[in-house]
């Protein structure tokens, strides 16, 4: 996808309040048509996470809870929460992970906006590449992310620079300089220094295409601590800005995050609608038990079938794993990638190193840098785990 066909926002992002904890602070700039707001619904959840609503009030995240501009996601330790848009875009948000619903908007004729804030944590989406002025856009507390039409990953870990892994599709990723985002255009094009900054940030953007990420430098990150642009040294920010380039490098995702943005939940048009409506219902009405207990043997149906179309698709990448194996040069590569590695003590005294992707049929299948081997557990004398942290590679 070219740079020219991505829908980038501008530094001019207006986010709305955040009840839990400090959010990336940016400006949006004024809908050219009238807008509607939309609403956006979980379609999957496990663990423990809340939903606190722009009116403060707060609920647990659970299938059929809707989100609106304002409202924010705050998953726990093993919390894990798919979100659906309106058009069908989808994200997941990783534990410990905090998102702000800064805008779910939709103008007169048909064009969609959706701006996340990405506070701390991770998040994975799929976005559907439908108007060509369709806009979907990740903020962190450092940098901006505007997609269309992609799978892409961000990460932002509290106080560490920002980092977009891109699976298909482009990213526009830009570092930020919140202080300067609060100025009208007027007070920028009228001070030579400041519109000097301006255009060094606008320059530092690069374009990530399939299987490409970047990460910040931490000095470009620090181009967002200043809260205002009294506090901010223009002539260091502008130098920053110049020196500190983005950085385009090899996407290297790990089984688990490639696990994570194949088995994203989606649902159909219908039974997204079904499952808000559920509840609306739920929640609006003076319901009698039996009403009460229909509610919940539909959303427990539901429940039950989005579980196993999610287990579905992790068995199906965890047999791709075995039957289309990626090639790994060396022991590192497979740390890498599986984030551990084991080493297999045969009861002949041989020993088999690798990844174990899986154990059936009295078999273990473990991923080596020779390839996929299947052992018989008979064979079998022992299993040593987590060998990365015993052995260096």
């Amino acid at each position: 996808m070219k740079a020219s066909k991505l829908t980038i926002m501008g530094l001019a992002l207006l986010f709305t309040g955040l009840t839990v904890c400090k959010k990336p602070d940016a400006e949006v700039s004024e809908a050219p048509k009238k807008a509607a707001d939309l609403s956006a619904v979980v379609v999957f959840a496990v663990g423990d996470s809340k939903i606190q609503h722009a009116d403060q009030t707060e609920e647990k995240a659970q299938l059929g809870a809707l989100l609106k501009s304002g409202d924010n996601v705050v998953t726990g330790d093993n919390g894990k929460v798919d979100i659906q848009f309106a058009d069908g875009s989808s994200i997941r948000i990783s534990p410990k992970s905090a998102i702000d619903f800064a805008k779910l908007s939709q103008d007169n004729s048909g064009t969609t906006d959706t701006q996340i804030a990405l506070v701390s944590g991770k998040v994975f989406a799929k976005v559907n590449k439908a108007k060509k002025e369709d806009n979907f856009t990740v903020v962190t507390p450092t940098a901006i992310a505007g997609v269309r039409g992609t799978s892409f990953i961000v990460e932002a870990a509290e106080g560490k620079p920002a980092k977009v892994k891109v699976v298909e599709g482009a990213v526009a990723f830009a570092p930020r300089v919140p202080a300067l985002e609060k100025l009208s255009s007027e007070e920028i094009s009228g001070n030579a220094d400041l519109k000097k900054l301006q255009e060094s940030i606008a320059k530092a953007e690069v374009i990530l295409e399939k299987d490409q990420a970047s990460t910040q430098s931490a000095k470009s990150a620090d181009l967002a601590k200043s809260a205002d642009i009294q506090t901010l040294d223009l002539n260091k920010a502008f130098k920053t800005a110049e020196k500190e380039k983005l950085v385009v490098e090899s996407a290297k995702l790990t089984k688990n995050e490639e696990q994570e943005i194949k088995t994203i939940v989606t649902v159909d048009k219908q039974t997204a609608q079904e499952i808000a409506k559920l509840s609306e219902t739920a929640q609006t009405e003076k319901l009698d038990e039996l009403k009460k207990q229909e509610i919940d043997a539909k959303r427990q149906a539901i429940e039950s079938e989005v579980a196993k179309r999610q287990e579905e698709e992790k068995k199906k990448f965890e047999e791709s794993l075995a039957n289309q194996p990626k090639e790994f040069k060396s022991k590192k590569d497979i740390v890498n990638y599986y984030e551990r590695i084991e080493k297999i003590v045969l009861v002949d005294g041989k020993t088999v190193i690798g990844a174990i992707i899986n154990q059936e049929n009295g078999q273990l299948i473990v991923h080596t840098e020779n390839g996929v081997k299947r052992i018989d557990m008979d064979n079998v004398e022992e299993v040593i785990y987590d060998l990365q942290q015993k052995s260096k590679f």
